[in-house]
């Protein structure tokens, strides 16, 4: 179809000014791509192009019936178009009121109806789904009819609780970008601008995928290595049940190799037996956690040469839970993806990159570089490359665009500028034959 004959779009200036009989009344489709399909279109006084299928809407409809013809007449008009725009805005206003009046649930439901009323309109205007343009055949109308179903759905059907539900009023605020053709040309745009990211997408993924396997591997539960106080020792229940031999560094050599043995130390013995002293309770026990002033995590330590120690009278093992409230780990695939995932969009990035370098050691610094570089230079960088090819190529589209129209009208120019030559020619020709008579 010809891109400037397209639905929403003004009449081309090459048309010139349509008769005002010609205003709100069914024509010929002037887009030659149409000829074998069943449509016509209508203008309305701004010279905007509608278009609509000539087949019965609703099966009973046709393109002359007085209701449909009244139906399009109201969607056309300039004035509809405001008016729901001004509803929308409103809509919206109501929206942000942290608390309504007692009478905002009577505007919401005149505000349901409104938008009933539209698609109603519409509905009648263009028939509902089985034909081209008609309501449903338009993708910009699926937001706006599933709007309507989930304002009667939540109102009238008895789900319980609905809160979830009624966070779709939200979407109401997207009806304004069917409303401004502009706006729905930009989107429409960046959509497709969207559908080239694909393969950049992919490969994205992908990377993310594998450096979450190797930080998987690398730092998988690293980050709950704390600072954790040794029992206060002499302890006399602990002390006579560990008996004379035990001491500090004994004690600690067990429970290195052992921390989360149910506190187990040998084979017939656990420190619970006694109800006095219960090791796993000590240790999940953040008063016994050294924390840094003002921390709201405990002090992350490590095993190896070059990771964070702990202070004296503190030793270091797995205890607890990892920090941010649990939520900054490598434990699993998923926390080790999106850990990466915030790496490579640098969000707070400074912070994770401390807290493992700590738990796990200096030497992977190496890991990070990579990320960053790769990630963070190259992979974002290229998803934003792709994103300004998509906006220039429409760009250049729309200049060539301009450019063919620009030549079609001098085209037309100039065979007009002929056909007036031609004419004063015969003109003169005739008057010189009258003369000569």
């Amino acid at each position: 179809p010809r891109s400037d004959l397209e639905q929403g779009k003004g009449l081309p200036l090459i048309y010139g000014d349509p008769p005002p009989e010609l205003i709100g009344v069914p024509l010929e489709d002037l887009d030659t791509f149409y000829s074998d399909q069943k449509t016509y279109i209508i203008l309305n006084k701004g010279k905007t192009i509608f278009r609509f299928s000539a087949t019965p809407a609703l099966y009973m409809l046709d393109p002359f019936h007085p209701i449909r013809n009244g139906a399009i007449k109201v969607l056309i008009h300039s004035l509809f178009s405001m008016f729901i725009m001004i509803t929308i805005l409103a809509n919206c206003v109501f929206m942000t009121l942290s608390d309504p009046p007692i009478w905002a649930k009577d505007v919401e439901y005149t505000f349901t109806g409104i938008y009933t009323f539209e698609a109603t309109i519409k509905v009648l205007a263009r028939g509902f789904c089985i034909d081209s343009f008609t309501f449903l055949r338009d993708p910009w109308n699926w937001l706006d009819f599933s709007v309507i179903v989930m304002a009667y759905v939540t109102e009238f059907v008895d789900l319980g609780n609905v809160s979830a539900l009624r966070t779709f009023r939200v979407l109401r605020a997207l009806k304004t970008i069917t409303v401004i053709p502009g706006l729905k040309t930009i989107v429409g745009a960046l959509i497709q601008s969207v559908k080239k990211l694909a393969d950049v997408m992919i490969l994205t993924v992908f990377c993310l995928a594998v450096f979450a396997l190797i930080g998987l591997q690398l730092f998988m539960g690293n980050l709950r290595h704390k600072c954790v106080r040794w029992p206060p020792f002499p302890n006399d229940t602990l002390q006579d049940a560990l008996g004379p031999s035990f001491t500090n560094d004994s004690l600690q050599d067990i429970l290195w190799r052992d921390p989360f043995g149910n506190s187990t130390l040998n084979n017939n013995f656990t420190l619970t037996e006694n109800g006095t002293f219960d090791w796993d309770e000590y240790i999940h026990n953040e008063d016994n956690f050294y924390f840094l002033d003002g921390a709201l995590d405990a002090l992350l330590c490590g095993n190896s040469s070059d990771a964070g120690k702990c202070p004296e009278g503190f030793v270091c093992m797995k205890a607890g839970r990892n920090p941010n409230y649990g939520y900054t780990s490598y434990d699993t695939f998923s926390w080790a993806f999106l850990s990466l995932f915030r790496l490579m969009t640098q969000d707070y990035w400074e912070n994770l990159f401390q807290l493992t370098l700590r738990a796990a050691g200096k030497t992977y610094m190496i890991f990070f570089v990579v990320i960053i570089f790769l990630g963070s230079f190259y992979l974002i960088n290229l998803i934003l490359a792709v994103v300004a090819m998509a906006y220039a190529e429409q760009n250049d589209a729309t200049l060539q665009e301009e450019k063919e129209k620009e030549e079609e009208f001098q085209q037309m120019m100039e065979q007009l500028k002929k056909h007036q030559e031609e004419q004063q020619r015969l003109l003169q020709a005739q008057a010189a034959n009258n003369s000569s008579a």
